[in-house]
């Protein structure tokens, strides 16, 4: 329980002392023989009550959604996608949204002619995560809408986009290589 969130552990303690209440001590006043609390039971026909009892509800873990900001040239693609993948295999880690916001050199990842690894952007478009291109560097390295790899959006500035998943979206922010 060292590792329980603050909140689940105020919310076990106060079910603690609702179930004290419960069990008879909560100063009712109904303190039956000798300032000792009632016995809980029917007096007509001596069968015990039913006390209500409050049950643990578990608050579910928060889903995560993590941005990837790759802005590096051609050599440093591989390593990148490899973060991506690496991401999604760790079952220790459940992410609900995962995108990848090329800007710079980076946008030569998800342009057709300056990818070194298309089809694993395709795959890793197939398993649900978002490549998102900045025009602004589309613009500055001449690479058109059409030369992208089906399946990649464009935003219009990489920097507005992760400032956005960030502050609006509570995205986690990994910089990759």
């Amino acid at each position: 329980m060292a590792d329980e969130h603050p909140r689940r552990t105020v919310l076990r303690w106060a079910g603690g002392l609702a179930a004290v209440g419960v069990a008879g001590c909560s100063g009712d006043g109904d303190t039956g023989d000798g300032g000792m609390p009632a016995d809980n039971t029917d007096t007509e026909t001596a069968e015990p009550t039913e006390t209500e009892t409050e049950t643990e509800t578990t608050t579910p873990e928060p889903t995560m959604s993590t941005v990837f900001h790759f802005a590096s040239d051609t050599d440093k693609q591989k390593h990148a996608l490899n973060n991506v993948a690496n991401l999604l295999a760790d079952d220790s880690t459940e992410v609900e949204n995962t995108v990848l916001v090329a800007n710079g050199a980076g946008i030569k990842l998800l342009a057709e002619s300056t990818a070194e690894q298309p089809d694993r952007v395709r795959s890793l478009i197939e398993d649900g995560v978002s490549f998102r291109a900045c025009q602004n560097s589309m613009d500055g390295f001449s690479i058109s809408e059409s030369e992208l790899i089906d399946g990649v959006e464009t935003v219009p500035a990489g920097v507005g986009e992760l400032t956005k998943l960030q502050a609006r979206e509570n995205y986690a922010y990994i910089e990759t290589p």
